[in-house]
């Protein structure tokens, strides 16, 4: 029998892993609402007229209004209580989902996707908060946030299968309408099953940054949204990309001179937290990035239909799955970095067999392989991103650590769909103008091969940043020196 602090530290009671199944449920679901659309999207277009601009804004509802909100939900946490807030933004994202599979228009779906991201904004800070309430001590609660880290990913790629399936079997109305089934059930789970967590603190809400903080975010996010049917010159994309960057500006300003700031710029100040956030931030994005070309690969170049598609992902979801079996003693046995810096290196193996080999060769399963590769070092470095993030923050920023690292995670799909699929166009665009018949296969694999290379680049990047600063070393050498010398000095 395994008797390691790691093994301890996953062997908590079965009640303690199932107020995480809950929690995580929900975290799933969020994050599954951000996919839902790639599979789903041409059956609602041909359904309810969508054009491409108004199914981009579909999806970039849901997004933005995550996103932006995030910080006020992460204060409102600490105001009106950790379970209140999870069960209030847990039924909004409920009703918003049953709305969305009812909508008879696409004024309605789009009003819909909005609230839906207006919900998820409130329950997913309370729920990171509640777990570390459900997990206390120091090697479990660590071993819950490495698996944690990984529904991001996962919820994606099951939004994708789900969809995909339903999209084929029913209606793409079944996509939003199994989205609230599922929240209701954790609703339902939530007030027998979940902690109360601390007493709400009657702090003051910041409610010129919670605006500027928004608006900024949300600004920020549509431009580079509307980079993919614009371009990267086009007023609809320099104006907003203009004003969000002012809006953040004056948002950081201005939380220097408030009492009670959304984000105490402190919070950022650690080395390892930014790199950690910045790996938070890369996992999704790449994963996001990945489904939406081979969506366009798949069904576009080799024919497949979208339950195909969502087939093609089965491997991807199973070993994210996988990962996150082992995802807690792997980061409990070799530290932050170490992990962190392999499941880079992992993700550009899997990008390169994609790209590089895959797509230039024609061979779907180099491709296939390729994902599955990608899967896992996305499991790994999540896995390490979400615990090196949250490492050290007290207590009373709980609600405030899961608001930053849900931004991170949420704004990497946004940033990198705008550059990536900028990639593939262009040089799309370039290979056509030469008359290569396979110009749109080359653009999606010059995409992932130019992800290869910022993965790469960004292993340097991790193994700097996530390094252990001298000044903690020293202090946690004097604490262990301290502790051995009252050890040795109490009478046997």
């Amino acid at each position: 029998m395994d008797d390691s602090p790691e093994a301890r530290a996953l062997a908590a009671p079965r009640s303690t892993w199932a107020r995480f199944a809950i929690l995580g449920a929900v975290q799933l679901l969020l994050n599954a609402s951000v996919s839902v659309t790639f599979a789903a999207g041409p059956a609602m277009q041909r359904e309810l007229g969508l054009s491409r601009i108004d199914l981009i804004l579909d999806s970039a509802a849901y997004g933005l209004a995550f996103s932006g909100l995030l910080l006020l939900g992460g204060r409102l946490t600490d105001r009106i209580g950790q379970r209140r807030l999870f069960s209030r933004g847990t039924a909004l994202f409920a009703v918003a989902s049953l709305a969305a599979a009812l909508a008879p228009s696409s004024h309605a779906v789009l009003a819909a996707r909005f609230l839906q991201g207006c919900g998820a904004a409130l329950a997913a800070p309370a729920a990171m908060a509640l777990l570390r309430v459900v997990f206390p001590e120091s090697r479990a609660r660590a071993a819950a946030l490495a698996r944690w880290g990984l529904l991001a990913s996962l919820g994606a790629a099951v939004g994708i299968v789900l969809s995909g399936a339903l999209v084929t079997w029913l209606t793409w109305r079944w996509s939003f309408a199994l989205l609230a089934a599922a929240a209701t059930a954790v609703l339902a789970l939530a007030p027998r099953s979940l902690p109360t967590g601390p007493a709400p603190v009657r702090v003051p809400v910041d409610l010129l940054g919670a605006v500027l903080g928004t608006l900024g975010l949300s600004t920020l996010g549509y431009g580079l949204v509307m980079v993919g049917p614009h371009g990267w010159t086009a007023a609809q994309v320099l104006a907003p990309l203009a004003l969000g960057a002012v809006l953040l500006a004056v948002f950081v300003a201005a939380q220097q001179r408030v009492r009670a700031p959304l984000l105490p710029l402190g919070f950022l100040a650690s080395r390892r937290r930014a790199t950690a956030l910045v790996c938070a931030l890369l996992g999704p994005a790449i994963g996001a990035s990945t489904a939406f070309l081979l969506a366009l690969y798949f069904q576009q170049v080799r024919g497949y239909s979208a339950f195909q598609n969502a087939l093609a992902f089965i491997p991807y979801s199973a070993m994210l799955l996988g990962v996150g079996f082992v995802a807690g003693r792997i980061v409990a046995r070799h530290g932050v970095r170490a992990v962190a810096v392999a499941g880079l290196a992992v993700i550009a193996a899997g990008l390169f067999l994609i790209g590089g080999v895959g797509l230039r060769t024609g061979s779907t399963p180099c491709v296939l392989a390729g994902l599955v590769i990608l899967s896992a070092g996305i499991g790994t470095l999540m896995s390490a991103a979400v615990v090196g993030a949250v490492s050290g923050v007290p207590e009373e920023q709980s609600a405030l650590a899961g608001a930053v690292v849900n931004t991170a995670i949420l704004a990497g799909p946004t940033i990198s769909l705008a550059l990536i699929t900028s990639a593939a166009d262009a040089r799309t665009a370039s290979l056509l103008a030469a008359g290569d018949p396979a110009a749109a296969t080359g653009g999606y694999a010059f995409a992932f091969e130019a992800a290869c290379v910022v993965f790469l680049l960004a292993i340097g990047l991790a193994g700097y940043g996530l390094a252990p600063d001298r000044r903690s070393v020293r202090r946690a050498g004097a604490r262990a020196a301290d502790r051995q010398a009252e050890h040795s000095s109490t009478p046997a």
